[in-house]
């Protein structure tokens, strides 16, 4: 009989060669035994599996949801019989057995390989390379991201206010002896107000090259029907991505004019699944761990229905923050960029896949 124990999850920092593949979870398994020869080797090769299918579990609960829908349509048994292609190693941390109650338990840390779980889940889905002849022109997929940078941010202090109010009352007192005198007395009332302004961010367009070749790259192996927004501009008359990096300068979205236009361009070629968005990189600052210098950038993305009249919003991911370690801002920055272009289009597929889009 097998029974599982909630796990700790424990996400291990990585060079970026292995981020977002490499991920250590941690999981408890217990197995109870019978007879009265204490617990044999094949007992405890229960507990193990019982460990390492917990370790699992905790592992999916670190998923988006939209994975985590995808994996829920997948038959359980199904994952359990390639859990070992998942798996990279794994340590024992702890084991016990209870002799008295007749429990082993059993404490491991498993390294599980992200990209082997999502190729398998890909293979498994409309998004799957496995159905790639009977993909569709009506499920062609597009995007534009604009990358910013900062350039300058201006903090500001907190600006308190204090309001002092006083009040005097002075009082006459006749004595018994007719003489006249008089008494005092002061109260003194505080109050004010604090202000804290937001922090006031001055942004630079950046060319967004790498982050089109790194999600492209992604959408091209999750299989993806996708068609680069530079063909949307010379086929279907689209707005130029140059003509709306202005508006990204000092804004998060479109004009409505520009929205209109873009949309009815990305209809036009026949696409009907369209994702925008913005990648903006902060200032660089030092690794207290390494010593590199380190640049945060945040993605925010909105995926979209345009295949009728009024585009429909299915999707949409962040905002969420990443970081890049280089020996200079440039190397940092890029390397920033395209961990975030890497996480944002997994996370598009995952969408993608989770609604049915080929």
């Amino acid at each position: 009989m097998y029974r599982f124990l909630c796990g700790l999850i424990l996400i291990v920092v990585l060079p970026s060669s292995v981020l977002a593949q490499r991920v250590e979870v941690k999981g408890v398994g217990t197995y109870s035994y019978q007879g009265i020869g204490g617990a044999s080797d094949a007992d405890k090769q229960k507990a193990l599996a019982s460990a390492k299918v917990s370790a699992w579990r905790n592992f999916v609960a670190t998923f988006n949801q939209a994975k985590q829908k995808s994996i829920g349509e997948i038959s359980e048994q199904l994952v359990l019989e390639n859990l070992d292609k998942f798996t990279m190693d794994f340590t024992v941390v702890d084991e016990r057995t209870d002799t008295s109650l007749k429990i082993i338990s059993v404490v491991v840390r498993v390294a599980f390989n992200g990209e082997t779980v999502s190729q398998f889940l890909e293979d498994r889905t409309v998004g799957g390379k496995s159905r790639t002849a009977v993909r569709s022109r009506d499920s062609a997929f597009s995007f534009l991201f604009l990358a910013r940078k900062s350039t300058a941010v201006t903090q500001f202090d907190v600006k308190t206010t204090t309001i002092k109010e006083a009040e005097t009352t002075t009082a006459v007192k006749e004595s018994d002896s007719n003489e006249v005198g008089t008494t005092s007395s002061s109260k003194v009332t505080t109050g004010g107000s604090t202000v804290r302004k937001e922090d006031k961010a001055v942004y630079a367009m950046e060319s967004a090259e790498d982050i089109d070749a790194a999600m492209g790259d992604v959408l091209t192996t999750a299989g993806i029907d996708y068609i680069a927004y530079n063909d949307v501009v010379g086929s279907c008359a689209g707005v130029a991505p140059e003509a709306i990096r202005e508006e990204f300068v000092n804004a998060d979205e479109f004009t409505a004019d520009t929205r209109k236009k873009v949309i009815s361009a990305v209809r036009e070629c026949e696409i009907k699944y369209f994702a925008y968005g913005t990648i903006d990189a902060g200032l660089s600052d030092v690794d207290p761990v390494s010593g590199n210098k380190r640049v945060f950038v945040s993605v925010r993305a909105k995926l979209l229905d345009v295949s009728q009249k009024l585009p429909r919003q299915v999707g949409s991911v962040g905002p969420k923050q990443f970081a890049g370690l280089g020996p200079d801002q440039v190397v940092a920055k890029r390397n920033a960029l395209t961990v975030a272009a890497n996480e944002l289009a997994r996370a598009l597929v995952d969408q993608l896949n989770a609604k049915g889009i080929r």
